[in-house]
């Protein structure tokens, strides 16, 4: 085995996730760090960054590998750092399931699965397709396909879900751009950057602690009603009820929304896809799955060791940060045949775009069923739709994978 001081082989390729260059393309990026070794010591980010279908999938469901201690640390700091200016952005990351391990992380998640079930999700399908055919009865021929539709959709989806008021759509964008410095591991030395996460904490805190004292006054058919009954047995606190909506409102908002402009934009540079899902119904279902493979929303997830073990050859030591790479994962060749094509009847179709072990996207439902729904309804409406500008802009961060904005020509 090898160690992070002697390297498998010479010459490593860079390993700057958050280069320019590896923005642009982090699937050029990842397939040569995979090919040079698919577990790979990052003398730069101080991680190990894994970048194999296998090797990221065993990691998912390794269960001495931790997510809380993953936020942990840079949790810690920035309380240091910053005091009391921070305290309820970081306060609501005590309700997000993801950043938890078991026990905490099944007291967390087991109320919110029996809340958002299936059925649940499938309840919102007319809802979902009243919204749709909202917005893009509200485009204009030179539109702004992030701003103007994706981010909007899932804002109001799913504040439908929660019983939010669909008023609350503009803080909720603005909410989750400032949010997710945090969550996506933005730099925290930018300029601004406490400033803004702490704000984007302390308004949510106010606004849902009165969202959440209404509910209790009044429920309704909404999620948020149903977990204050499903949480009760759980004993959570203020701050997991909070931090739960936090990030069921986050990760319904954010990835969703990524995912539609990611395939909108695959769709737009592959004609013959594109001509294949505009005219065949049946590859829906599969066509998603296959954009959720191709180009996800999700780049990274990160954990910790816990214990000192053999992984890929080398040792991990305790305590050492892992990033596994999903969007290298769904395109390595030992899975995917050609997996730098779109194929969107590709099967099987084993990908990691919602993670997998006892961390599985509890969303999944409510996101397969957003794009089945947007992706045919944009194209059948607009089938001269094409992209305004091929110089397209990424989320410069290390977690997501998300169009900053998608310029379009609707005629």
């Amino acid at each position: 085995m090898v160690s992070p001081a002697s390297p498998a082989s010479a010459n490593p390729p860079p390993d700057d996730v958050l280069a320019p260059a590896a923005i642009a393309d982090p699937h050029g990026f990842f397939r040569r760090l995979r090919e040079h070794d698919p577990v790979f010591w990052s003398a730069r980010h101080q991680a190990w960054i894994v970048t194999s279908h296998a090797e990221v999938d065993r990691a998912f469901k390794d269960k001495t590998l931790s997510s809380a201690r993953a936020m942990a640390g840079f949790r810690h700091k920035l309380a240091e750092r910053h005091a009391g200016l921070m305290q309820h952005a970081l306060s609501l990351l005590d309700g997000w399931m993801l950043l938890n391990d078991p026990p905490d992380h099944t007291r967390l998640r087991d109320p919110v699965r029996r809340s958002f079930t299936p059925a649940f999700a499938a309840s919102l399908m007319p809802k979902i397709g009243q919204r749709v055919d909202e917005l893009l009865d509200g485009l204009h021929n030179d539109a702004e396909l992030v701003g103007d539709f994706a981010q909007p959709l899932t804002a109001l989806v799913i504040c439908d879900l929660l019983g939010v008021d669909a008023a609350e759509r503009e803080f909720l964008r603005q909410w989750t751009r400032d949010y997710g410095q945090l969550i996506y591991g933005a730099s925290s030395h930018q300029a601004g950057y406490a400033e803004a996460v702490g704000r984007a904490g302390d308004e949510f805190y106010a606004r849902f602690s009165a969202v959440i004292a209404a509910k209790r006054q009044q429920p309704g058919p909404d999620l948020i009603s149903h977990l204050l009954v499903t949480s009760e047995r759980e004993q959570w606190t203020d701050a997991e009820l909070l931090g739960t909506c936090s990030m069921l409102l986050f990760a319904g908002h954010d990835t969703t929304s990524a995912l539609i402009a990611s395939s909108t934009r695959a769709l737009m540079l592959h004609p013959e896809s594109r001509a294949d899902f505009e005219t065949q119904p049946a590859l829906v279902d599969s066509a998603v799955e296959e954009f959720l493979r191709y180009d996800g929303p999700s780049k990274t997830f990160v954990r910790v060791a816990n214990d000192t073990h053999e992984r890929g050859g080398h040792v991990i030591e305790a305590g050492q940060p892992l990033w596994l790479s999903t969007l290298a994962a769904n395109q390595d060749p030992a899975v995917f045949e050609s997996p730098e094509v779109l194929r969107l009847a590709r099967d099987p179709n084993p990908h990691l775009g919602f993670g997998a072990g006892i961390h599985f996207c509890v969303g999944a439902s409510l996101a397969r069923a957003e794009a089945r729904t947007a992706l045919p309804k944009l194209f059948a409406r607009f089938p001269k739709l094409r992209p305004a500008t091929l110089d397209f802009e990424w989320s410069p961060t290390l977690v997501d994978r998300s169009l900053l904005r998608l310029p379009v020509r609707l005629d």
